[in-house]
């Protein structure tokens, strides 16, 4: 994630001198969506991909799921599912090695950032992170257990141990997490998301939604949110490396919502859409950046109640690990 002039995400620290008491992410509309209204749907489809940079292979996909669900004789599109994980694994990579090293230190040599451009297959990709990430095929170090994923990040040189172990032994504040199940929640509630969103920036405040993009699959427990975060990006990339990730993109139909879906490196991507005599009468994209950052993430939970000095460089941090991808700017509100 890198900090823009212009961000796509603004989050606010609202507190007083003594820390912080809430954290309120907002998130700006994506211009596109206008411009899909009236379209019929392979008009639709070209402007997604023509439009959107930022998980293109994933946008395509899920636009096209969606599209595709739209239609009175729903049948699966094919999309491809190994560019979507390879799009993936290097935006996962392109920002560890870019953005990581200034927030959780150490260095890549310049040899190293050199290879991502060659990293044009699964299988190159593989062989990079066994080098320089796990020290290990992946499908090995998805075997470890938890004293043993201990053991790897303080004995392993790779610069993501050595991160992972730095944020273990700083973990001050043990963190339960869930399966957050997007997709649920988006069937249940595709009509309200659909249509019910204001002209400016676009707040996920309903409490009872995810809180996070589906990060986690499992529950479990965590020292604290930064080293969970970094445990669950690294087996992330190992499930991409082993051929192992779930199901890169799918799609849908609540009544006369078509819903189409697709797991970029922030989480699960969604776009909803309503066609009315086979043009777009509605369109909406909802990024994973809306769920990692709505009133009930995990974020607040972790900086609320933290002195300054303490909270904002954590902020910093968990953003990053969030949702690696996305232009943000922090903002205080500090009350006397």
């Amino acid at each position: 994630m890198t900090p823009l002039q212009v961000p796509v995400l603004t989050l606010t620290l609202d507190g007083d001198n003594e820390g912080v008491h809430s954290v309120v992410g907002r998130w700006s509309p994506v211009p596109v969506e206008r411009l899909l209204i009236g379209r019929n749907a392979s008009d639709a489809r070209t402007v997604v991909g023509a439009m959107l940079v930022l998980c293109r292979h994933a946008q395509c996909a899920a636009s096209a799921r969606a599209l595709a669900a739209s239609q009175p004789t729903f049948s699966p599109v094919a999309t491809n599912d190994e560019q979507i994980e390879l799009e993936a694994a290097r935006e996962t990579l392109r920002r560890w090695l870019i953005d990581f090293p200034r927030m959780f230190g150490g260095t890549w040599s310049s040899d190293v950032i050199a290879q991502w451009a060659g990293l044009g297959s699964r299988a190159r990709i593989a062989d990079f992170c066994e080098r320089q990430v796990f020290g290990m095929p992946a499908a090995r170090w998805l075997a470890l257990s938890k004293s043993d994923l201990a053991s790897w990040a303080a004995g392993t040189g790779t610069l993501p141990a050595r991160w992972l172990n730095g944020l273990q032994k700083q973990a001050a504040r043990p963190v339960s997490i869930l399966p957050a199940d997007v997709l649920r929640s988006v069937r249940k509630n595709a009509a309200e998301m659909l249509l019910d969103r204001d002209a400016g920036a676009f707040e996920a405040s309903r409490p009872a939604w995810p809180a996070h993009a589906d990060l986690w699959s499992d529950p479990g427990t965590a020292p604290d949110l930064a080293s969970g975060l970094m445990s669950t990006r690294l087996r992330h990339l190992a499930l991409l490396c082993a051929n192992r990730a779930s199901a890169a993109a799918g799609g849908l139909r609540c009544g006369d919502i078509s819903i189409g879906w697709a797991r970029c490196a922030r989480g699960v991507l969604v776009h909803l859409a309503r066609l009315e005599e086979g043009k777009v009468a509605a369109y909406r994209i909802v990024p994973p950046t809306w769920w990692n950052f709505g009133r009930a993430n995990l974020l607040a939970a972790a900086l609320r109640g933290l002195p300054w000095e303490a909270a904002q460089p954590l902020a910093q941090r968990l953003v990053l690990l969030l949702d690696p991808c996305a232009p943000y700017r922090i903002e205080v509100n500090r009350r006397a």
